[in-house]
């Protein structure tokens, strides 16, 4: 385990006002933002704003640590940037409305990085790829020289947890996330893929909002939970270790972890990592699941639905139909994906 990173900065942080002095101590410990830079200049900060939901909601990455991270790389010369891409069509005026429901565009305005409207991308080839040879990415991502992750702390109904693994998911771009659950229904299967896929883009450093995460019906149909912490590493899948253990979740339930470590690229166990910072045990929390573990029950659709059919746009499988007002799901050729759940704006959507 002597060449795996395994170091993870914990930074307790109790509310998002004092967000700046939590990345800074974060930062610092790694070399600052000039050192992690070593010498790069065009940055990628990648967001967790899966939908335009007010911050308050914990379904994104809060704005001030977006803000706070953007900030300390432009102070050290860096030209910042920031996107996301969500699993509906990827245009400007999604991006447009996700920047400023999410607070992300005047936080990005007041840290002198920039807002990317590019929605263009590339196909790459990935060799060594154990689910998948090749990608459609964001061309912002490919053409960057040092991306950061900046993901949520949340629950996730089908891959259990979302955090700066899975956040990279929103390097491909829109619809081309329901084509890739339609292509690795099986959760070890998806996992897998994306592991592929950050293994690819490569993050070169990783910071997850957790002064409030989502526990629950995540990760947009879940409640608040306040986490006091803000993580930060050079690997992704260590900063993922470490929010497991902090979240009481399941480890043989995160199929992203364990993916990593059977490559040889991440600890599989909390021990295994280089705790720096704060003492992580005070701050451990009991987060509830989003569904029990590996239960493959098909979404149900609640009174409150209205209709809109976005749940059927984002189906992989086609298998929801807008019926008299309402979603009907075909439970007979369901994957059991919950892209419906993950995108429904009215929370209509039950899982288990």
């Amino acid at each position: 385990m002597s060449t795996i990173e395994s170091r993870v900065f914990v930074a307790r942080c109790e509310e998002y006002e004092h967000t700046a002095q939590a990345v800074a101590r974060v930062l610092e410990a790694f070399g600052g933002a000039e050192g992690i830079l070593a010498g790069r200049r065009k940055v990628l900060v990648k967001p967790n704003i899966i939908l335009p939901r007010d911050p308050d909601d914990a379904a994104t990455t809060h704005p001030a640590v977006v803000e706070a991270v953007c900030a300390a790389f432009v102070e050290a010369g860096a030209e910042v940037s920031v996107i996301d891409s969500t699993g509906g069509p990827h245009t400007k005026p999604t991006l447009r409305l996700l920047y400023g429901k999410t607070g992300i565009k005047k936080a990005v305005e007041r840290s002198g990085a920039s807002l990317s409207f590019d929605t263009s991308s590339r196909s790459v080839e990935i060799p060594d790829g154990r689910a998948v040879k090749r990608l459609e990415l964001l061309s912002p991502v490919l053409d960057a020289e040092l991306v950061i992750s900046v993901a949520k702390a949340k629950t996730h109904g089908f891959m259990a947890m979302t955090g700066c693994t899975k956040n990279m998911f929103g390097c491909i771009p829109g619809l081309g996330k329901p084509n890739q659950h339609r292509k690795h229904p099986k959760r070890k299967d998806f996992a897998a893929m994306l592991v592929d896929l950050c293994q690819t883009v490569a993050p070169g450093f990783s910071i997850l909002d957790g002064v409030v995460g989502m526990e629950g019906a995540g990760p947009t149909g879940g409640d608040p939970k306040r986490l006091n912490v803000i993580l930060g590493g050079f690997s992704s899948y260590a900063v993922d270790v470490a929010q497991c253990y902090l979240m009481g979740l399941r480890l043989d339930s995160i199929y992203t972890i364990h993916e990593a470590a059977s490559r040889g690229i991440s600890p599989d166990d909390p021990g295994q990592l280089e705790w720096l910072g704060d003492d992580p045990e005070p701050l451990r929390s009991n987060f509830r699941p989003a569904i029990k573990h590996k239960d493959d029950s098909p979404p149900s659709i609640l009174d409150n639905c209205i209709g809109c059919g976005d749940c059927a746009s984002v189906c992989p499988q086609r298998c929801i139909a807008i019926e008299g007002g309402a979603a009907v799901v075909n439970a007979r050729d369901c994957i059991r994906c919950y892209c419906c759940h993950e995108f429904c704006p009215q929370k209509a959507i039950a899982l288990g």
